[in-house]
């Protein structure tokens, strides 16, 4: 049976009958989803008032009934959020449902991501290519690696003296890892030659699929491809922490190609819950980290590496999102709130960071309102000053708003409050 689904934006209220949600007389919620906060749910006027919050995707509440919590960013902004934050989504298993692709919204998908791909496989490419031990389809009789014991159990105990066992397991880099980079390659020179073929990235393709010829193409469904690569991406190792980006990039310019290899235009898949209030995080900290590194600042997660908030003890610890460090000196502290308007506790909760910090430039980080621009909020009595930096998730082109917004930090940093 499909369930019904229902559709609202994140941070939204949705009433629905209580009669939808009653199974053999009891009331019934997804018990995943109650435990999870995925919603927040209040009883008014003798309907189920479900409040969404920072999670978005399709939400199973029972097995009649599904909300599908949309974004106020644009789904191609979201999904190149995903990339760079390297955040995983939250797949709910046993519950799936269709996705053509998952990321429906993102026209030229190739265009989207194909920067990001080649980029990532040029560091790939500079590192060099993983490699596995992989059986040889075309195993030589008499060569490879001799296998006593199993010599012994299939030929010798049985009193046949000239038969053995060999290993022909070679060490070769047709992994799906590689095979992924190079599908997705494919398709966007493909795109690329079909609708922009002088552009630059053409010859940078081309150089790079002449550095994976000795890669196997990818001669099975489209799908079963995607499929294996989906639970690669998601158990990257730190040692080939390089593989991330690139990865994530050919996962979403894969699954555009989806709706052509199965019958009925869609794939079957657990569905995915994403926290975009983790995801804005991990983005915000990412950008800096790489736009900031030239000018001598290093980027850091303060979750990671908690302080005292007293001098006494450590009892009590305090985690600013985003540290950043100039010559091994914090110069400054931000708190990354997935709000338009942080409240009264939120400023409070950044003094005490940059307090504990000893610490005297911070701030938040929100996405923009329309209303509100960067500024600067004020400074206290003891000389803390305190900013409010507005990123556009809206925005038409991620790099240049990237830029900007870096560019504002540096300005709060070197104390310029002329922001743009």
């Amino acid at each position: 049976m499909i369930p019904e689904i229902v559709e609202c934006e994140e941070f939204t209220e949705l009433a629905v009958r209580l009669g939808s949600l009653m199974e053999d007389g009891e009331l019934k919620i997804d018990e995943r989803i109650a435990s999870k906060g995925y919603l927040m749910a209040t009883m008014s006027g003798g309907q189920i008032v479900f409040r969404t919050t920072r999670f978005v995707g399709t939400i199973p509440v029972t097995p009649k009934l599904s909300v599908k919590v949309t974004p106020r960013a644009s789904i191609a902004n979201l999904s190149y959020m995903l990339v760079r934050s390297g955040v995983i989504p939250t797949a709910v298993n046993g519950f799936t449902r269709g996705y053509m692709p998952r990321f429906v919204a993102a026209d030229n998908v190739e265009k989207i991501y194909g920067r990001s791909l080649v980029d990532g496989a040029k560091l790939i490419a500079k590192r060099g290519f993983m490699k596995s031990y992989v059986r040889n389809p075309n195993t030589p009789p008499w060569r490879g690696r001799f296998l006593a014991s199993e010599t012994v159990r299939r030929h010798a105990s049985k009193g046949v003296r000239y038969r053995h066992e060999f290993d022909h397991s070679i060490l070769s880099p047709t992994v799906i890892e590689n095979i992924s980079l190079k599908e997705a390659l494919k398709q966007v020179r493909t795109w690329y030659l079909a609708n922009d073929k002088k552009n630059a990235i053409v010859k940078e393709i081309n150089t790079l699929l002449h550095d994976l010829w000795t890669v196997a193409d990818w001669e099975s469904p489209r799908a079963d491809l995607v499929s294996q690569l989906a639970r690669k991406v998601r158990g990257i190792p730190p040692q080939l922490s390089h593989y991330r980006d690139p990865l994530w990039s050919a996962f979403l310019i894969l699954q555009s190609m989806l709706p052509e290899v199965v019958f009925d235009g869609y794939v079957k898949l657990d569905s995915l819950i994403i926290d975009v209030s983790a995801v804005f995080e991990a983005f915000i900290r990412r950008e800096l980290a790489d736009r900031l590194a030239p000018y001598g600042y290093k980027v850091e997660d303060g979750t990671k590496k908690p302080c005292d908030l007293f001098v006494e003890g450590s009892v009590y610890s305090v985690h600013p999102d985003i540290v950043i460090r100039k010559d091994d000196e914090v110069v400054t502290l931000l708190d990354a709130k997935y709000k338009t308007d942080p409240k009264e506790q939120d400023r409070y909760e950044v003094l005490s960071f940059m307090d504990a910090m000893n610490v005297s430039i911070g701030g938040f980080v929100c996405p923009a309102n329309g209303v509100d621009t960067s500024r600067f909020l004020g400074s206290t009595a003891a000389g803390k000053k305190m900013f409010g930096l507005r990123y556009d998730l809206a925005a038409k082109d991620p790099n240049a708003e990237a830029d900007r917004f870096s560019a504002n930090v540096i300005k709060m940093i070197e104390g310029n409050y002329d922001f743009f």
